[in-house]
């Protein structure tokens, strides 16, 4: 079976570790934004996903989603509110621009949780994405259930799994304050150039391509 987490293989990903270089300098723009502007919005409630509140706002093409699958019924367009809030993070920005025109990054938005939400067990649209979080506010009362490893988020860290996959994960914040962090889906078969493992005996299951070489993973 593969692994929930594949954090400790990101440091085989040079982008993940400018990522952490630059944490940071990236949580300091992503909260002075949202002192500055509130940018959030409550995200697309389907299917039962999540009780009390989950809110986000984007910064990125969005592919696979639940937002850009239900782009017909949105009340406003995504575009010129990702231009304005990218052109306010410059840092996060960078992050985000070159692997986003190469087609390697999608689904870019910064999350937030408050004390008592729950977002259900559930998987991701696509199996296509490795999902990135990087922690930019931190309570250790908040915590991700992948499969069944749970975990919770560290300040500047990174925390990956694959949201399409084959485990279903959930959140539950049973902490004191506000948990944020900035997520991004970078595509598997750009990932597992540097991660082999990513596509595993389960994700030939589920239709994805087995790589050819590659040690075991150390998860």
């Amino acid at each position: 079976m593969e692994p929930p987490f594949w954090d400790d293989q990101l440091h085989r990903i040079p982008w993940c570790l400018r990522l952490l270089d630059q944490a940071e300098a990236i949580r300091s723009e992503v909260l002075a934004l949202i002192q500055g502007s509130r940018p959030f919005m409550p995200y697309p409630k389907y299917a039962n996903l999540y009780n009390n509140t989950w809110d986000a706002f984007p910064l990125s093409i969005f592919q696979g989603e639940h937002i850009e699958l239900s782009k017909q019924k949105l009340a406003v367009n995504m575009a010129p509110l990702i231009s304005v809030f990218r052109a306010q993070l410059p840092v996060t920005s960078g992050t985000i621009a070159e692997l986003e025109a190469q087609g390697h990054l999608r689904n870019v938005f910064v999350s937030r949780l408050i004390p008592g939400s729950v977002i259900n067990p559930h998987r991701g649209w696509t199996p296509d994405y490795l999902r990135i979080h990087l922690c930019l506010v931190e309570d250790p009362g908040c915590h991700i259930t992948v499969g069944t490893v749970t975990r919770t988020w560290q300040r500047g860290q990174l925390l990956a799994f694959k949201d399409g996959g084959p485990y279903l994960h959930h959140v539950k914040h049973q902490g004191q304050h506000e948990r944020i962090i900035l997520s991004y889906d970078l595509n598997l078969r750009w990932a597992a150039g540097f991660i082999p493992e990513l596509f595993s005996t389960a994700g030939v299951a589920n239709g994805a391509a087995p790589a050819k070489t590659g040690p075991k993973a150390g998860v």
